[in-house]
């Protein structure tokens, strides 16, 4: 009895690690295609073929665009950040012309009001909760303290996707709005002086 059991065991612990095996390998190799069609782009690129450099950067990246705008994205210095917005949030924001920006309803400055007051909202929400579940876990007994336990978990791993969410929609504004954000920053910069 005791055999089989350890026989199970083993065969679990050998596929699980297969598996483990196979999944690092895959990765790998997809890290090896990315980078070989990379050159592929580059190459095109310098060759100006439009319907190769078009091609290339949507089996890289996902994104369909036009072969003047694929051009200027790629000599933009911020090209690698816009190009994972235009990927997280594809109707929020949008590349066209050589300009970065937001799309209709993104522009509207009450979306944009909305979008900030509930991020804050919920930034101020979760903070609070993550701070009465500790509370609950420090002071609590038994089972009390597995639930502030659990909650305070939960809670925290909410701020922190907001958290992460609130500097990811702020590198968005600092792109669309490099201008804008520059002049904010010398002002506060001169009334710091």
């Amino acid at each position: 009895m005791d055999f089989d059991l350890t026989a199970k065991f083993l065969l679990g612990a050998f596929s699980a690690l297969g598996t483990m095996a196979l999944v690092f390998f895959n990765l790998s190799q997809t890290r090896k295609i990315k980078a070989e069609l990379l050159e592929k782009f580059e190459d095109a690129v310098s060759r100006a073929n439009k319907h190769s450099v078009t091609e290339l950067f949507r089996l890289i990246h996902g994104l369909r665009m036009n072969y003047a705008d694929i051009i200027e994205l790629v000599k933009h210095d911020n090209c690698s950040k816009i190009i994972f917005s235009l990927k997280k949030t594809p109707g929020l924001v949008s590349y066209r012309g050589g300009k970065f920006r937001y799309s209709k309803i993104a522009s509207n400055r009450i979306f944009r009001f909305v979008d900030k007051f509930f991020m804050r909202l919920s930034i101020f929400t979760f903070s609070a909760f993550t701070l009465f579940s500790f509370g609950v876990l420090i002071f609590g007994k038994g089972t009390t303290a597995v639930v502030g336990f659990v909650f305070l978990i939960l809670s925290s791993m909410m701020l922190a996707f907001q958290l992460r969410q609130r500097n990811y929609d702020q590198m968005v504004s600092d792109l669309v709005e490099p201008e804008h954000n520059n002049l904010i920053q010398q002002t506060e910069n001169v009334s710091a002086d």
